[in-house]
């Protein structure tokens, strides 16, 4: 049943008492105050559909963030951010405003598909957070990306002959709903390892991103981390589940 059908039926339930309660209830007061029992309910249900029905669209949103980034679609990246969203991927620092976040991007290669690359940046485990006025929302998800360029010259290894990485890490998200449409207000993604494919990270552990003269940031990194060897872990929007801690 999708969430239109619950309301729905949530609103025919309502009616439903109502009239029972009218049939069978022997004074009015109490017709009354039970009715309103009853509303207040479908009430409660509403917000809680309303509250699904925004993580559903926070993690579409995230989810076609992943998309257009495997494309290197960048304009259309942009887009899902805020005028004053702010962008943040390993230790490079942060950018803010769309225009940075697309300069930053523009930074990473070349617009659009480009023949011989390749970009897979694969999101996972989402857990995300709707604030109880549905304005905000925060989200924690796992990225695993892959991707380089297909070797058009001289052999494997050899100078020319192409490049492939592995990577993975973590996104600790802000949102806002603007509008009525969830937009990203702030992108953080904090690099776990990063290797080269031919050796793994058996054999090879690349250092984090760090801010570069070409391309210096409107903010210096927020955390200053190490990737892989190192241990660090991210800091959790959210309290443990279970223990409250």
């Amino acid at each position: 049943m999708n969430n239109a059908a619950i309301t729905a039926l949530a609103y025919l339930l309502v009616i439903l008492a109502g009239l029972l309660m009218q049939m069978s209830a022997a004074d009015s007061g109490g017709v009354a105050d039970n009715l309103r029992m009853v509303r207040q309910k479908a009430m409660e249900l509403d917000h809680r559909i309303q509250r699904i029905e925004d993580q559903n669209a926070i993690e579409n949103l995230q989810r076609t963030y992943g998309f257009l980034v495997d494309k290197a679609l960048w304009h259309e990246v942009a887009d899902l951010f805020t005028d004053d969203g702010t962008l943040e991927i390993g230790g490079r620092g942060v950018f803010a405003g769309k225009s940075r976040i697309y300069q930053y991007l523009l930074f990473l290669g070349k617009e659009g598909p480009q023949y011989g690359r390749l970009m897979d940046h694969m999101q996972l485990q989402p857990v995300v957070h709707v604030a109880p006025d549905g304005r905000t929302a925060q989200g924690r998800w796992r990225f695993l990306a892959r991707g380089g360029e297909l070797p058009l010259t001289g052999a494997p290894g050899t100078p020319g002959s192409g490049t492939g990485y592995l990577g993975m890490g973590t996104y600790e998200n802000e949102y806002v709903k603007q509008d009525g449409t969830w937009k990203i207000r702030k992108l953080h993604a904090y690099f776990r390892m990063y290797t080269r494919d031919v050796d793994g990270w058996g054999k090879i552990a690349l250092p984090i991103t760090r801010p570069q003269g070409e391309l210096p940031p409107d903010q210096p990194p927020s955390v200053v981390y190490d990737q892989y060897p190192s241990t660090f872990i991210p800091p959790f929007h959210y309290r443990h589940p279970v223990s409250g801690k």
